[in-house]
């Protein structure tokens, strides 16, 4: 089984008869990142490992996902790999953890019941699935429709948690020319919206002089393609800037009027920003995620499965408007996710064992 070298070992076993003090409790997450559900469940176990940091901490990747994954936690924390013969829930139960943390989408029954018959507690993110039902916490914060049924059920953008980063990064303020547009499309991007959109939207950025950033993360598979087009398309990099597997994207969204994105995490952090955004979804799952609707301040274009680059560059067009884009804008300014991490971590530390 690959695995990272561990930084610290421990359990929440009081040490016997030493007068010790015990050792912090044994936080696993385990994670999916792969192409087609993209690096956003890595990110976010990530963060709350920092607010969690006060617990031995450790991260076990399954079978499906990909070897950036595996090196990008591997830089943080101590990570193995779900071995390719046996099922999940043995490879959990063998780390001897006192919580798990779930973020790989949807968990099974027999998975997350073979780990409460353990006495473990669970938190699971984003788990719309069968063993949603026996975990002790799950926070969807990506589902607006639903509410909470029952204590332990959060649903909603007031449970969005966000990165340090943006914390500390001043909203931008609204200009009613368009100067500079983002595009970012997630960590992986298999669609590769990221250069489609670079092709529908260009022309009018040239024609109108406005700056285009472009932002893929460590799972983008299409960045030498990427860099050739924006070579051809620009070649003196007067209006284009490529930002590849950046480890702030507060920054990148610092100064942008406009974002092309897809639906998932990105919405909030742009909500966050003030940056109105036209939202394309990848697949399914993500136009589940209701929060990216013109009430919220977005522009939503559906499931793009098959890429439209005329519906691209006519909401483009229509974002360029400062009558159009103000009232999002000012939507926008209605949300306040910076609490919201306090709320959920201290939801997780009831569940660990009182030492």
């Amino acid at each position: 089984m690959r695995s990272a070298p561990a930084k610290r070992m421990g359990s929440s076993m009081p040490a016997a008869h030493t007068g010790a003090s015990p050792l912090p409790a044994r936080i696993l997450f385990v994670v999916a990142g792969y192409p087609a559900i993209g690096m956003g469940h890595v990110y976010r176990t990530l963060m709350l490992a920092r607010e969690l940091r006060a617990f031995s901490i450790s991260f076990l990747l399954t079978r499906e996902s990909e070897p950036f994954a595996f090196d990008f936690i591997a830089a943080q924390y101590p990570v193995s790999m779900q071995p390719g013969q046996g099922g999940l829930a043995q490879a959990v139960l063998a780390q001897k953890p006192d919580l798990v943390i779930n973020d790989m989408l949807n968990t099974d029954a027999a998975y997350v019941g073979a780990l409460k018959a353990a006495g473990l507690p669970v938190v699971n993110f984003e788990d719309d699935g069968e063993g949603a039902q026996l975990a002790d916490l799950i926070v969807n914060a990506l589902y607006e429709s639903k509410s909470e049924d029952r204590q332990g059920r959060l649903y909603g953008h007031r449970y969005f948690c966000l990165r340090d980063e943006f914390l500390q990064a001043e909203p931008n303020a609204f200009r009613p020319g368009v100067r500079r547009a983002l595009i970012t499309f997630g960590g992986a991007d298999a669609s590769d919206f990221t250069r489609k959109t670079l092709d529908s939207i260009f022309d009018c950025c040239r024609e109108r002089n406005i700056a285009l950033s472009l932002v893929a993360g460590p799972g983008y598979a299409h960045k030498e393609e990427l860099e050739a087009r924006i070579g051809e398309l620009d070649p003196g990099a007067a209006l284009l800037s490529f930002t590849h597997a950046t480890n702030v994207m507060s920054q990148e969204m610092r100064g942008a009027d406009i974002a092309l994105c897809s639906a998932g995490r990105t919405v909030y952090e742009l909500a966050h920003m003030r940056i109105p955004a036209i939202v394309l979804a990848h697949h399914e799952r993500e136009d589940m995620h209701t929060f990216a609707r013109p009430r919220n301040g977005f522009l939503y274009l559906g499931v793009m499965r098959n890429f439209r680059p005329d519906r691209v560059l006519r909401a483009f067009s229509r974002l360029l408007e400062p009558g159009v884009r103000r009232p999002l804008y000012e939507r926008l300014c209605r949300f306040d996710f910076r609490p919201n991490k306090a709320r959920v971590i201290a939801k997780i530390q009831a569940l660990l064992p009182q030492t």
